[in-house]
């Protein structure tokens, strides 16, 4: 990948070696590392509820992420799910503009700022219109020399903006029966910082404070930490405000200089991507090797920590059933017993993709964390 650093490329590097070193297992559902009744599948999407929950539940799903906007629509949601042993979470995302001027109606939401260069490679990624965008993963490993991500995201350095999803999160979970909130592209738009001006006095403060290191080392140390800062101080909040809510994310965009940080964060599951959605698929043997990192040093730093693997699956193009079992199959090779999958619409409005989520998840509801 470009733009990571040495260190971190190397520490990465000798942890997939060492997952890649295990002998492969069969591809097969029966040969899987990870027992059945272990496994965990959990859906990101949309939708109605009525339309949804029954059909999820026939594939195995134990928990749903949703909008929780359409209040009703939710709570048929949470309905629903509790009869068909399901968990609902409401959908918490950093580029939620809206939320912004519900908490803040007077002020313009501070949005991330990135460089000249950066500005002119948006241009050029919004005005490709060929099938595919010339390779763009759209936040995921960038497969291209240079890619930022579509989406404007608000510069959580801000404290403001701390306080507006604070807000949002006593929204959400004063729904009775919802099982938590889930966190969405937390992350910075050209994967690396922002270059906003609170980000730059901030990070000044803290290059001042770590004299002896390279500018670039200190503002790659900087925009992770205040990254993890964030994640940590929204889920301990969850926290406060329901003590039984649990708080999960997926890892998203790419942080370019270390991509699999999510074990840094102190919540209860967090996702990061084994099987992204986009061609070039990743290998079996990449995916079975980062299913090993996440699974295996989730609890590195915090004790309270799930590793899940995220697998994409939508019309970029639409994976075939025999290359979901095998993407499947190498996740739980890879000792990850819980899946992610965004969006479980396209899993459920697929019959070829919901068989092959059935045969590795249906009929194995665990509840418990």
């Amino acid at each position: 990948m470009n733009g990571i650093p040495v260190l971190c490329g190397l520490a990465l590097a000798v942890n997939l070696a060492a997952a890649l070193g295990q002998a492969p297992s069969p591809v097969s559902a029966g040969a899987a590392t990870v027992h059945a009744g272990n496994r965990i599948l959990t859906g990101w999407g949309g939708g109605k509820a009525g339309d949804v929950v029954p059909k999820a539940a026939e594939v195995g799903f134990s928990e749903l992420v949703v909008h929780h906007d359409d209040a009703a629509n939710f709570e048929a949601f949470i309905g629903l799910g509790k009869q068909h042993g399901i968990g609902i979470y409401a959908w918490l995302y950093l580029g939620d503009i809206p939320a912004w001027k519900k908490a803040f109606p007077q002020a313009d939401p501070p949005l991330q700022v990135m460089s000249p260069d950066e500005q002119e490679t948006l241009k050029k990624i919004q005005a490709d219109k060929t099938p595919g965008k010339s390779r763009y993963q759209f936040g995921g490993e960038p497969v291209n020399e240079r890619e930022v991500l579509e989406t404007p995201l608000l510069c959580f350095h801000d404290p403001r903006v701390i306080d507006a999803f604070k807000k949002q999160i006593r929204e959400m979970l004063s729904f009775p029966g919802v099982k938590g909130v889930a966190f969405d592209y937390f992350g910075y738009r050209n994967y690396r910082c922002c270059l906003c001006q609170t980000s730059q006095m901030q990070f000044e403060t803290y290059q001042n404070k770590h004299p002896g290191l390279p500018r670039e080392q200190a503002l790659e140390r900087f925009s992770l930490e205040t990254l993890v800062d964030f994640n940590n101080r929204l889920s301990a909040y969850a926290r406060t405000v329901n003590p039984e809510a649990k708080v999960i994310t997926h890892i998203y965009p790419v942080f370019l200089a270390e991509p699999l940080y999510g074990n840094r964060l102190d919540l209860d599951v967090c996702t990061q991507t084994a099987a992204w959605y986009f061609e070039p698929f990743w290998s079996t043997e990449k995916i079975k090797a980062y299913a090993h990192i996440i699974a295996n040093e989730a609890n590195r730093y915090h004790p309270r920590p799930h590793g899940a693997a995220l697998i994409g699956v939508g019309r970029y193009p639409l994976k075939s059933g025999e290359r979901l079992t095998a993407e499947l199959q190498a996740i739980l090779d890879g000792g990850c017993p819980r899946v992610h999958v965004c969006s479980f619409n396209d899993v459920l409005t697929n019959p070829e993709a919901a068989k092959s989520f059935h045969n590795f998840f249906g009929g194995n509801y665990n509840p418990g964390f």
